[in-house]
Order: C-alpha cells, then structure tokens, then sequence
C-alpha cells in the first residue's frame, strides 16, 4: 500500500465541541435535536447553506414513512422530533395533509405527506436554534 508522510504542523482550531454531527439531513437534525436537549454541546456541519437534506436540496417535497394507513385511517406513526418539524411547518402554512400511497409488492400501504421546501429549511433552522 503507497502511504504519504505529511510533517508535522499547528493548525487553528475554529471550533471545539462535545458532539460533533456531520449532515443535516433528517437523521442530523434529529441527533443535533436530541443531543442538544440532553446538554451537549452540539456543532452541525452541513455542506449546503441550509439544512434539510435531499429533501431541499434535490427538492424530494414528502415525507415518506411519518404516518401509515391503519384499518382505512391515516395515522401519524414516527413521534418525537418528527413532531417539531411538523408543528412548526404547520405554522408557516407550510404543510399538506398527509395522503395515501399504494405500496407494491405486497406490502402495507404508507401515507406520504407534502411540504414546501422553504417552510422545511425555516422550520428546521428554528428547531435548531430553539
């Protein structure tokens, strides 16, 4: 295996930090969530000017897997920082009601939920710095 020797040297550090999240996707804004209300001290890197993902960045507008159809209801079936995220999509008008979509192969039907992409980045940026 070719190796390659670098020297020795001081860097500055910019920041120093308890947790550090790399990507703020979902997952991402869910550690950085969950960290920060147990008393770390969290530092979010994101390669993007905003948060959210894929689903801001490539525009992939529904959450997908929230909520599911049980017994010809559509219920809300991932809590937690899911629920912040809606409720302050909500209040920025910023959400669809959640719809159903048929699953192939068999398998149980999920309910898919429309968002508007800004309202997402405003609602996130506001869970984080809240």
């Amino acid at each position: 295996m070719k190796t390659i020797t670098e020297s020795a040297r001081e860097i500055e550090l910019a920041a120093e930090t308890e947790i550090l999240i790399i990507g703020g996707g979902p997952a991402g804004i869910a550690a950085a969530t969950a960290a920060a209300r147990c008393g770390g001290r969290v530092m979010l890197l994101e390669k993007y000017g905003f948060l959210g993902g894929m689903g801001t960045a490539a525009m992939v507008t529904n959450f997908c897997g929230l909520h599911a159809s049980i017994n010809g209801s559509i219920q809300q079936i991932v809590r937690g920082v899911a629920d912040d995220i809606l409720e302050r999509l909500d209040k920025l008008d910023g959400l669809r009601e959640p719809h159903p979509v048929k699953a192939t192969g068999g398998g149980h039907d999920v309910a898919a939920q429309a968002y508007d992409t800004s309202a997402y980045k405003m609602a996130t940026d506001d869970l984080l710095l809240s």
